[in-house]
């Protein structure tokens, strides 16, 4: 039916008095609170005029045709009812939506029918705002005010909307805006508990849609109060120094609660930079800082000027952008990290105008869970039109491992596609952690396959609202309990509980990734060390140090995504939980150093930790697991061996994982079709030699190792050695590395768009030296380049060829074994060890005796 058959055209009837106020803009260019005014042409605020000729083109093919058509249907959508004595931000946000659907419509076609409906939308609106009965009502308000007020700046450019209509719904929301302002700004009481102690997603949703209003009606009396302060909370929260973004990018409070708070924020943004002037200036309004850890020290001067740049465009919120895509898990989710649900990004495409790379794009399109997402927190749709240009042959990142150091998360990864492996390792501290959102679940991880998550965090169970989500406890993670204990429990608001965990000892090659998240409680040092092998499988490696001789029960445990109210399924086996799912699923063996642990379900009891969770839909439960033992501070070494669940055949069959016998320590052997590994973890008391099922033996040092039997690759963790049937395959002074035939990698590599770990070329002096048999020799680059890496005698005549390769940025060591290119043993004397990389040259005097 037509737009005009269900309005009744010409049947328009408001019945507020009418307002007659002239709408004008301050001057863009030098703006100051004491700037003359100037007439801007709408639209202004979704956005401007010279986007019409991006969005008709866009609506002609898919993908942005068929969101065209969703929002024709929601254009079409039956209004809300509205309850006069409750104001109900929920369906006023939902009846906004209609109205700036409509009034999109009738700014791009022309449509007096679309008009006329978002007209009718704006007659539903009521100005009671303080009659509303909801608590927390502020996260909500971005729904009606930006909505309302997109729509008010759409039918602005039309020949529809009369001075006298535009006049009434501008009073309206000035009127809404001046209340909740007064509300949960002003008022000490109500801001503090609501937005102080937040610094999150509550203020930044406040903000947004407070400014948004303020943008749009420059000439009210509070509207430069509104924006000053609405830019000053979102140039500190979602700038560098307000906790809530870490350096790397990380966001404190999970993937979740960034989304919801930062979808509303992009059309703010969008506005902001299409309403005003970057040289525009503010005036700091400090009245939300907190004095409370993390956030002391702020150094907010209340009336500072200061001018804002658009944060879309900055190399900080590409980090972010790169942070949350770094947890995507092979169904396209985002991981359940904190509190949060299995939830795909909103908004990420948008980044691709502003600079962000066309992998956003890639992300958009190619998400298993929810492909070209246009809503979540905030509905986006008409962003998306105006502003997101198809990307022809969009690809996936070239990285895949990411480590964020600051923000207490290293991502190991095989790849982008839906078969590949994903293990996420925590290990939060400072204001990382230190945000009501978190959980405590420092050294726990999540790990997904095959288009399944595996085994997972519990997302955000919070049946009574006074209190701490149920699902935020040690209990619900995968880690390991003291007695059934973790860290002390996280208390109300800024009362944090938990401890710092710290992720670090981080190296990285095509074959072999590794990090650790170390964390103390329970009078016991923890470092849960995790290595991703060949992108196959994980050997999770914890090494406990007790500060007393005492026996205690140690349960390793592990929350399956599968049993209980799930899909798929969970046996307990000798060695540990076999999780069965329809695509993927995943093998566990775990062992202690002090014992064979007894692997058991824990006390279940409905709608509690730690079987409860809420991921997906209201509150469901899973299969949790324990692997217990007795004993004083045991190590642990556990295998994830993931697998496709049906015609698995080569790579992605079972691998063969058997224990070998071995005193304090842990020992594995794992057999898959690229060879035969040894995983094993030693207490300080262990033997220096382990002797495998086919006849070779590891000797080394370190508390913990993994290699190839064929001595091509290994990893050495606080050791000096480790060698097999005397070969040599990592050989360093004490601390960790990776070896791959001659070559040992030792120091942190991190992505360049991550806080980089910075290097200078440079060769370093060989030792031991003088040497006879073997002797190291360090260098490290301070970018990639070709490498060549030589030694000659004291004549200049070329004795070996060490490297001769491409190299990424980092440090290396390479183990000269004092043999020449034929193979033989080099005589007495002196030789020269040379190093080039692009214009650079080093020579380092090596004296070899015998």
């Amino acid at each position: 039916m037509p737009l005009g058959e269900v309005m009744g055209v010409g049947n328009l009837n408001f019945l507020i008095v009418w307002i007659v106020l002239a709408v004008v803009s301050k001057a863009s260019i030098h703006e100051s609170s004491a700037s003359t005014t100037e007439k801007r042409t709408h639209p202004f605020l979704y956005l401007t005029e010279d986007r019409r000729a991006t969005v008709l083109e866009n609506i002609q093919k898919d993908p942005m045709a068929s969101i065209y058509e969703d929002l024709i249907a929601k254009a079409h959508s039956d209004f809300f009812e509205i309850d006069l004595s409750d104001w109900d931000a929920k369906n006023h946000g939902k009846n906004g939506e209609i109205a700036v659907a409509n009034a999109f419509l009738a700014w791009l076609n022309n449509d007096k029918q679309a008009a006329e409906r978002s007209i009718k939308a704006m007659e539903i609106l009521e100005s009671n705002w303080d009659d509303h009965t909801s608590w927390g009502i502020n996260i909500r308000m971005p729904g009606p005010l930006i909505h309302y007020t997109a729509a008010w700046d759409f039918l602005k450019a039309t020949s529809f909307f009369t001075d006298q209509q535009a006049s009434i719904i501008e009073e309206k929301l000035v009127t809404i805006t001046q209340q909740f302002y007064t509300k949960y700004i002003l008022d000490d009481s109500i801001r503090q508990l609501s937005l102080t102690v937040a610094q999150n997603n509550h203020p930044i949703r406040t903000a947004a849609a407070i400014g948004f209003v303020a943008l749009a009606f420059q000439d009210h009396p509070s509207a430069k109060d509104w924006l000053d302060w609405s830019v000053s909370e979102l140039d500190y929260l979602l700038g560098p120094d307000g906790k809530y973004i870490q350096a790397d990018g990380a966001i404190s409070e999970g993937p979740f609660y960034f989304n919801y708070g930062f979808a509303p924020a992009i059309a703010f943004f969008v506005a902001l930079e299409n309403r005003q002037s970057e040289s525009h200036i503010y005036h700091r309004n400090c009245i939300n800082r907190s004095d409370a850890d993390p956030w002391t020290g702020h150094g907010c001067i209340n009336g500072e000027e200061f001018t804002f740049t658009n944060p879309m465009r900055t190399e900080l919120f590409r980090k972010i952008m790169d942070w949350s895509l770094s947890l995507r898990l092979p169904s396209g989710n985002r991981a359940p990290i904190a509190d949060s649900p299995l939830r795909n990004q909103n908004g990420s495409a948008v980044f691709t105008y502003f600079g962000g790379a066309d992998y956003l794009y890639w992300d958009w399109e190619s998400n298993p869970s929810d492909p070209y997402k246009v809503k979540g927190g905030f509905e986006l749709p008409i962003t998306h039109l105006a502003y997101v240009k198809p990307v022809s042959g969009a690809s996936p990142p070239s990285w895949k491992n990411r480590f964020f150091k600051d923000g207490g998360m290293a991502v190991f990864r095989s790849g982008w596609e839906s078969d590949d492996r994903v293990l996420i390792l925590m290990g939060e501290s400072g204001s990382a952690r230190k945000t009501i959102h978190d959980h405590s679940d420092g050294t726990s991880f999540v790990m997904a396959a095959y288009g399944d998550l595996l085994i997972t965090d519990t997302g955000y169970y919070k049946p009574n609202s006074f209190d701490n989500a149920v699902t935020s406890s040690a209990s619900s993670h995968n880690l390991i309990l003291v007695d059934g204990e973790g860290v002390p429990k996280k208390g109300l608001l800024n009362d944090w509980g938990d401890s710092d965990a710290f992720i670090e000892n981080i190296l990285e090659t095509e074959e072999v990734a590794y990090a650790e998240s170390r964390q103390t409680y329970q009078e016991t040092d923890f470092i849960r060390g995790i290595a991703f092998v060949r992108g196959r499988y994980f050997v999770v490696a914890d090494h406990l140090e007790a500060e007393q001789d005492t026996t205690r029960e140690y349960r390793f445990r592990l929350h399956a995504f599968a049993g209980k109210d799930l899909d798929g399924t969970v046996t307990l086996s000798e060695y540990g939980p076999h999780i069965q799912r329809e695509n993927g699923s995943v093998i566990i063996y775990t062992k202690s150093s002090q014992g064979d642990c007894i692997h058991k379900e824990p006390n279940y009891v409905e709608n509690s930790s730690p079987h409860v969770h809420k991921l997906e839909k209201d509150a469901e439960h899973h299969m949790v697991t324990d692997s217990v033992i007795k004993g004083k501070a045991p190590d642990f070494l556990t295998i994830l061996a993931p697998y496709r669940s049906e015609n698995s055949d080569g790579f992605d069959r079972p691998l063969n994982v058997t224990p070998i016998d071995t005193e304090n320590g842990v020992a594995w052997e794992i057999i898959g079709d690229d060879g035969v590994d040894i995983a094993w973890i030693r207490e300080e008391s262990a033997p220096n030699s382990l002797v495998v099922p086919t006849g070779e033996t590891i000797t080394t040092d370190g508390t913990f190792v993994w290699v190839s039997l064929d001595s091509s690759l290994g990893l050495l963790v606080r050791g000096t050695e480790l060698s097999v049937n005397n070969v040599i395959v990592v050989s360093q002074s004490l601390g960790s590395g990776i070896g791959r035939g001659n070559e040992v990698i030792t120091d942190t590599k991190v992505e360049e768009s991550i806080d980089l770990q910075k290097f200078s070329y440079a060769l370093k002096q060989n030792y031991p030296n003088p040497f006879n048999a073997n002797t190291n020799i360090n260098y490290s680059l301070s970018k990639s380049g070709l490498v060549s890496l030589k030694v000659y005698n004291i004549a200049g005549q070329l004795v070996r060829d060490l490297i001769d390769q491409y190299q990424s940025l980092g440090s290396y060591r390479v183990v000269w074994d004092g043999l020449d290119e034929s193979g033989l043993i080099v005589g007495n004397g002196i030789y020269f060890c040379e190093m080039k990389v692009g214009e650079y040259r080093a020579l380092r005097k090596m004296l070899v005796t015998k």
